[in-house]
């Protein structure tokens, strides 16, 4: 079943919101400087005030904030020490005072959210992986619609990808919202 997309941009969200934000926009919240350059900061820092404004129940999946981690990191080694092995980067000198600044904001984003357990046990994983299979979806995608439906949470996301699922999804992508119409 496709996605139902509303625009964040325009949304008025209210106090009984129910949002699990994807690892895109807490990248571009409190992700590295050279997250800040993309197009996408200034709408989901809006987005993100008008949450906060509304005092909507923002959500936290621990795929999302492993997901947050281990891409600022990569971000970072790629602007650092671009053609070095990642995990040779992690293991050096420069490596330290990155970690513990992406520490510090995984942290701002845990004292912002609600966490929510991950009840991938009760999950169809073997589904998944078919449909994973089929080349048309990402693992970690669909993990976070079943963590949606699961918990009740419309998804706001940058990534045109969430086309399927049955869920509602906030968004600023214009691929996205042509895709699901409302």
């Amino acid at each position: 079943m496709k996605n139902k997309a509303i625009d964040a941009r325009t949304h008025p969200f209210v106090a009984t919101d129910q949002i699990l934000p994807d690892a895109n926009f807490w990248l571009y919240l409190y992700g590295p400087p050279s997250a800040s350059r993309n197009w996408a900061v200034p709408a989901y820092s809006a987005i993100y005030v008008k949450l906060l404004q509304a005092k909507a129940n923002i959500h936290l999946d621990v795929l999302v904030l492993g997901e947050f981690v281990n891409r600022y990191a990569r971000m970072e080694a790629g602007r650092l020490s671009p053609g070095v092995d990642f995990k040779t980067f992690r293991r050096g000198a420069t490596f330290p005072p990155i970690a513990k600044t992406i520490a510090q904001e995984a942290t701002n984003i845990l004292n912002i959210c609600k966490r929510i357990d991950h009840h991938f046990a009760e999950w169809n994983a073997l589904d998944l992986l078919k449909d994973y299979a089929g080349g048309k979806s990402d693992l970690n995608d669909q993990l976070l619609v079943e963590s949606c439906r699961k918990h009740g949470l419309s998804l706001l996301t940058n990534d045109a990808d969430f086309i399927e699922g049955g869920l509602t999804v906030y968004t600023a992508n214009n691929r996205l919202l042509t895709a699901c119409p409302p």
